[in-house]
C-alpha cells in the first residue's frame, strides 16, 4: 500500500508539472519546432546513443572482469538492453539495476557481489556526471558560470555525495548481514585500481556522449544551444533527476531545462521540445530491450546464484 501511494504521488507530480508547463507554452511553436526537425541530425543522435549503450556495457564488463568473472559481451549487451527498457518503463530509474543484479549474479554466483558491482558502476557514472558539470562550470566562460543556481546546485550535490559516502553501508540491517561480501568486492577493486580508473574513464566518455546526444537533438530542432552550456545543463539535469520525486524524472527534467534555457535567452517551447524529443527518443530506442526480454524464454537457462 505504501509503495502504491508513493508511485501515485510521483505520477501526480509528473502530471501536474507537465500539465502546467504545456499550458504555459505556445503549443503551436512547439509543434512547428518538432515537426521541422532535421532527420539526419536525429539519426546521428541515435548513432551516438548506440555508442553510449556499447560503452555502458563494456564498463560493466570491465568491473566484472576485475572481480575475476568472465562476462560474454553479447550476454551483457542483451541484459543491458533489457535493463534500459525497465529503467524507462518502471516507476523508478533503478528498475534496470535489478535486472543487471539478477543477471550478473548468474555470473558471480552471488547476488550480493553482483549488487556491489552494479552499485560501483552507478557511483562511477554519477561521479562522471559531476566531474563534467563542474568542469563545464569552471571552464565554460561567463555565460555558463552566470547561470543562476548552478553554483549552489553543484555545492549541494557535493554535500549530498559526501554525506552518502560518510554514512557507509553499516547503518542498514541488510547491509550489515552482507557486509563481508560487499567488503570483499570493494577490497578486490582496491587491488585493481587500474580497472577502476578505466571504468571511470569510460563513465566520463559515455556521459560526454550523452551531452553530444542532446546537443545533436538541440541542433536537429534548430535550437542554438552552445556546446559549453550543454556540458553544464545536461549533466546537472541528469543529477537532479536522480532525486526520486517524480515518475522517472518527467516534469522535473523539463522544468530544469526551461529554467536554464530562459537564462540563455531561449524560448520555453525550445526547452520543452529539446527535453521531450531527447527523452522520448531514448524511450523509443529502449523498446529494443522489450524484444530481448520477450525472447528470453528461447535462451538457455542460467544457473541459480548461491548466497
Amino acid at each position: 500500500m505504501k509503495r502504491t501511494g508513493l508511485l501515485l504521488a510521483k505520477l501526480a507530480v509528473s502530471v501536474a508539472l507537465l500539465t502546467y508547463l504545456l499550458s504555459s507554452t505556445d503549443l503551436g511553436a512547439l509543434y512547428r519546432r518538432v515537426r521541422g526537425g532535421d532527420t539526419i541530425l536525429l539519426a546521428a543522435a541515435v548513432a551516438v546513443y548506440t555508442v553510449i549503450l556499447l560503452i555502458s556495457t563494456w564498463r560493466w564488463r570491465v568491473l566484472l572482469r576485475a572481480q575475476g568473472f568472465q562476462a560474454p559481451l553479447r550476454r551483457l549487451s542483451a541484459s543491458y538492453l533489457v535493463a534500459t527498457f525497465f529503467n524507462n518503463f518502471l516507476p523508478s530509474n533503478i528498475g534496470g539495476d535489478v535486472i543487471r543484479v539478477r543477471d550478473g549474479s548468474a555470473l558471480t554466483g552471488s547476488t550480493t557481489t553482483s549488487l556491489a558491482i552494479v552499485a560501483i558502476d552507478r557511483i562511477l557514472g554519477l561521479g562522471a556526471l559531476y566531474v563534467l558539470a563542474l568542469g563545464a562550470y569552471l571552464l565554460g566562460g561567463d555565460t555558463v558560470r552566470d547561470l543562476a543556481g548552478a553554483a549552489p546546485a553543484l555545492m549541494l550535490l557535493a554535500l549530498v555525495f559526501g554525506l552518502l559516502a560518510a554514512s557507509g553501508l553499516g547503518s542498514r540491517e541488510w547491509a550489515r548481514r552482507r557486509f563481508e561480501t560487499v567488503q570483499a568486492a570493494v577490497h578486490v577493486y582496491r587491488a585493481q585500481m587500474a580497472a577502476v580508473w578505466l571504468a571511470f574513464g569510460a563513465s566520463v566518455a559515455l556521459q560526454a556522449l550523452v551531452v553530444v546526444y542532446y546537443y545533436d537533438v538541440a541542433h536537429s530542432l534548430r535550437i542554438p544551444l552552445t556546446l559549453s552550456a550543454a556540458f553544464l545543463i545536461v549533466p546537472m539535469c541528469s543529477l537532479v533527476q536522480t532525486v526520486p520525486v517524480s515518475f522517472n524524472g518527467w516534469g522535473i527534467r523539463e522544468s530544469v531545462y526551461i529554467l536554464y534555457f530562459r537564462q540563455l535567452g531561449l524560448a520555453q517551447d525550445s526547452a520543452l521540445a529539446f527535453s521531450l524529443v531527447g527523452a522520448g527518443l531514448i524511450v523509443l530506442l529502449s523498446l529494443s530491450g522489450a524484444i530481448v526480454w520477450t525472447s528470453r524464454n528461447a535462451l538457455a537457462p542460467t544457473p541459480q546464484p548461491n548466497e
